[in-house]
């Protein structure tokens, strides 16, 4: 099973966010460093699916992470460094059986590797990342990642700490998350690779079903995510946080 694990949208200060995604009704809360990336983040969480506000602190740290392919930090550079939405991330409980299908399946395959951070209390963080795709290919698959610990153990872990809170506008999940491709057989590879089951279905348009979201896909002159639906709110309304748009329907 491969579950939405977390959204990385790119942002000049991610301490911020706090107070920009409280005036939406969301709590977001402080994340930690990435020591060995050069970044920072602040997380809004929606059970164990997260947005991740990511920033940069030191440059040149971010620019040797960028020169391994298939990262989150290659695909920042080759957006020129823009802020916005940039990758997601599938959760995994079967990363080591993952790299060798992916490498069969004729992907390049970067790790599984295991990182870790310090969060604001001090503790430590674990977990394992496995980047792949193809050489010049114009679509960046997600990359996936296993945390060390079980789902119910993170969770309690992350409510306790107060990472995980109710959000002031209510029980709201991420429900969609749209792209633009350039052609639709990176839907199709999508579904195919990670299981999820092709519910609609046009010429212009696929979506797919995860376990825990939906994933949309409609034909445009870019590959990128173009949206993020927020699904449980009291009233619908488009914004736009940080130039990454984000629509909430009940």
């Amino acid at each position: 099973m491969y579950w939405l694990d977390h959204i990385v949208h790119f942002v000049k200060e991610p301490k911020s966010m706090a107070e920009k995604t409280r005036e939406l009704g969301l709590h977001t809360g402080e994340g930690g460093k990435h020591e060995m990336w050069g970044t920072y983040n602040a997380l809004c969480y929606f059970g164990l699916s997260y947005i991740e506000f990511i920033g940069v602190f030191d440059k040149e740290l971010l620019e040797q992470s960028a020169e391994i392919p298939f990262t989150l930090h290659a695909s920042y550079k080759k957006r020129n460094e823009q802020d916005g939405l940039t990758r997601i991330a599938l959760r995994t409980n079967s990363i080591e059986e993952d790299a060798v299908k992916l490498r069969e399946r004729g992907y390049e395959v970067i790790g599984p590797d295991s990182f870790s951070r310090v969060r604001p209390d001090g503790s430590v963080l674990t977990w394992k990342l496995l980047h792949f795709g193809k050489k010049d290919s114009p679509f960046e698959f997600p990359f996936l990642i296993q945390w060390d610990g079980s789902d119910e153990e993170r969770y309690n872990d992350l409510a306790k700490n107060g990472t995980i809170q109710k959000h002031p506008i209510g029980e709201v999940s991420i429900k969609e998350i749209s792209f633009t491709v350039t052609d639709l057989k990176w839907a199709e590879e999508w579904a195919d690779l990670f299981q999820h089951e092709i519910v609609e279905s046009t010429p212009a348009y696929i979506k797919l079903k995860a376990p825990n979201c939906h994933f949309s896909f409609n034909l445009g002159r870019k590959n990128e995510i173009a949206e993020v639906t927020i699904g449980g709110a009291k009233e619908e309304k488009q914004v736009v946080l940080e130039k990454g748009k984000y629509l909430f329907v009940r």
